[in-house]
């Protein structure tokens, strides 16, 4: 059957989800908008990609996104309605269909937010943050794409979370490298420092989705991101070494209040002790802020072209309208016209300014020679110093250029020694994807850098390392898969693979004492299974001491606890039922000459000792039954042939009333008596 196909519009899956349409597809899995047939409900199934379907470790992934949704139940978070499997073996998970569009798409469709609803929305994210932490789960993948926007019908928006893919409970390892599991370059854009790796010993906690949440919340204010870069990599490296830029101005159309600015910038501290503790926190924060702009709205600042369009360099003054044109009246008046009181403060004004220049001199001469020999600090204390005596003293404005320079010049030297250390030791770690963005990263800042050759070097013998491991971990899932189906020749094969690529040879090593182990249990097994088959015959030919030795050899081969118990209790129970039917049979035998001799007495007696030695047998009972039946028809018996004694004894007496009521009694007790019709007629001849 054609998977693709099965998938088209208007086909329907697992027998209740109508496909309305293809939405895309992602890092795990394809997504479809669906609508169930009996509901009528428009849902969003998510399928794990054909070719991760086979892979254990994306199931279990795929699955565990599944069992942490359910764990969550809030109106803010995306609600999962199902799970299941389709019959060409692909998982597949249902959730609820949220009709609006990402932040994403409303920034660059829209531009920011309003202050007052940016803030709103901030909140209700956290709210559902909250949520899913108070779970034990950090999401680490939050960003614009994965914040649904819809608007009630009170003409209110409301945000939904969404996509818990990469999301992972605090009790597992949460220091797995995020390229790991298909992150794509744009979810780094909003990654916090810990998470790229900075510390290196940081393990991720919920803080870091704080980070990621206030990067979007910045984004929804200003519309634009808090760091300026030319490409990825500097949206990530720029974080782990600069401060955000203020929201404040950030989007000079924008007015945002300090107060919010302040909040948001605390949520993007490097340092993550120094970020709020919780996303409680960072709601009461917000909270206080969103008060004060009840009344408030964005207000988009009207500036004049002229001024978004000139150079940085033009005073704002310049921007004034000019002033009409002088007449002739206002012409100043020549020197020599002025009064002496003019001339006297004329010359006072030239005799200060030439005092500054002398006094600012030597600053200058000072604030060079600081220059030249790399004393940053003391040069831009001595710049100070010059600038405030005289704004306009010579050579301040090259002095300043020179020091704007040399600052940013130690700026790139300190960015470059910082992307050179995360360079190491992601090429400690050998996490390649990470180890080349700092590379890149590293060649951005510094072209001619005198290790690039043994940075590239390096990065082309991990990438190598890393193609042998996945020929390492290939052939270890294909070894495992084959011990698993008892193969132990196709494991042997991949073991070679395994040798070949394990530059260390501890995982080769590992496998190896595997298949010993695998082959040692296998030989074990089969023997443990030939005498399990002799203990069963043993056992239904009711041959005990067979029996009892095969359950030794079990012993000894460490067969399983319970199934030993359970053959122990069946040897026990025969060695105890043999015992038994033996003391029965010498019982049976004593009971059976009581029997035949009559001795009813003695017969009861054995069936008496019989019930001491194997108590709850049912032949004890039947025992007393036939000896008090035998003995009953015992004595009728003997009452008969007295009965027919007496008879006989009055007709030789010649007595034949006496003969004659005798037979009356003895037909009553025995009316098919074998001596009737011989002693009716004896009767008859006597009575004539």
């Amino acid at each position: 059957m054609d998977v693709v196909n099965t998938r088209e519009p208007g086909s329907v899956l697992d027998g209740k989800y109508e496909v309305v349409q293809r939405l895309g597809s992602g890092g795990m899995g394809e997504v479809y908008l669906v609508r169930h047939v009996h509901l009528q409900e428009l849902r969003v199934i998510k399928i794990l990609r054909q070719d991760l379907a086979a892979d254990p470790a994306s199931q279990k992934r795929f699955m565990r996104e599944a069992r942490l949704a359910t764990q969550i139940k809030h109106p803010n978070v995306a609600t999962l309605y199902d799970f299941a499997s389709l019959p060409d073996g692909s998982f597949y998970m249902v959730w609820e269909h949220i009709q609006g569009q990402d932040v994403g798409v409303h920034i660059r469709s829209m531009g920011p937010f309003p202050v007052p609803v940016a803030v709103q929305l901030g909140i209700q994210a956290l709210q559902g943050l909250e949520a899913v932490h108070a779970t034990g789960v950090i999401h680490r993948d939050l960003s614009p794409d994965n914040l649904m926007i819809t608007e009630e019908k009170t003409g209110q928006y409301r945000v939904r979370i969404i996509d818990l893919g990469l999301a992972r409970t605090l009790e597992v390892d949460s220091t797995h490298e995020i390229t790991q599991v298909g992150m794509f370059m744009g979810k780094l854009r909003y990654c916090s420092p810990e998470q790229a790796g900075v510390p290196a010993s940081a393990v991720l906690d919920h803080r870091s989705d704080l980070y990621s949440l206030a990067l979007v919340i910045y984004e929804m204010i200003a519309g634009v991101p808090p760091f300026e870069s030319e490409n990825q990599a500097g949206f990530i490296f720029k974080r782990l070494s600069e401060d955000p830029l203020s929201l404040v101005g950030r989007n000079p159309r924008v007015q945002v209040p300090p107060d919010l600015d302040r909040v948001v910038r605390k949520a993007l501290e490097r340092d993550r002790d120094l970020r709020f503790p919780d996303a409680r926190s960072f709601i009461a924060a917000l909270e206080k802020v969103g008060k004060s702009l009840n009344t408030a709205e964005t207000r988009e600042i009207l500036i004049p072209q002229s001024v978004l369009t000139r150079p940085a360099s033009t005073p704002a003054a310049s921007a004034t309208p000019a002033a009409p044109a002088a007449t002739a009246s206002a012409v100043p008046r020549s020197t020599p016209e002025l009064s002496r009181a003019e001339r006297l403060d004329l010359l006072a004004q030239i005799d200060r300014a030439a005092k500054r220049v002398q006094e600012t001199s030597p600053q200058v001469a000072k604030a060079e020679a600081a220059l030249a020999a790399g004393r940053l600090d003391e040069a831009e204390g001595l710049i100070a110093q010059v600038e405030a005596a005289n704004p306009r003293a010579q050579g301040l404005s090259r002095l300043k250029a020179r020091l704007q320079e040399s600052q940013e010049k130690i700026a790139v030297v300190h960015r470059v020694s910082e992307t050179e250390q995360v360079l190491a030791n992601y090429l400690q770690k050998k996490q390649l994807p990470l180890a080349r963005l700092a590379f890149d990263t590293l060649m951005e800042l510094a072209p001619q850098h005198p290790k690039r050759a043994d940075y590239q070097g390096w990065l082309d013998l991990l990438a190598q390392e890393a193609e042998r491991d996945k020929r390492v971990e290939a052939a270890l899932a294909a070894g495992r898969e084959a011990l698993g189906r008892q193969d132990v020749k196709a494991a042997r094969r991949e073991l070679e693979v395994v040798a070949k690529n394990d530059a260390s040879g501890k995982r080769a090593e590992t496998f190896a004492a595997e298949l010993d182990e695998a082959e040692k249990n296998a030989k074990q097994g089969a023997e443990t299974e030939t005498h399990l088959r002799k203990l069963e015959s043993a056992l239904e030919g009711k041959k005990v001491q067979e029996a009892e030795r095969e359950l030794e050899a079990l012993s000894r081969l460490g067969l399983f606890r319970v199934t030993f118990e359970f053959y122990r209790e069946r040897v026990a129970e025969l060695r105890n039922s043999l015992s038994r039917e033996e003391k029965s049979a010498y019982y049976e035998r004593c009971y059976r000459e009581g029997i035949q001799e009559h001795n009813w007495f003695a017969a009861r007696e054995v069936a008496m000792e019989l019930e001491k030695v194997v108590p709850g047998s049912p032949r004890v009972a039947a025992m007393f039954a036939e000896v008090e039946r035998l003995e009953t028809l015992d004595r009728k018996q003997q009452s008969l042939e007295q009965g027919v004694r007496q008879v006989e004894a009055f007709l030789e007496q010649g007595d034949a009333a006496k003969a004659e009521l005798a037979l009356k009694i003895l037909v009553q007790m025995d009316p098919e008596n074998r001596h009737r019709k011989r002693l009716e007629k004896q009767v008859q001849g006597l009575k004539r």
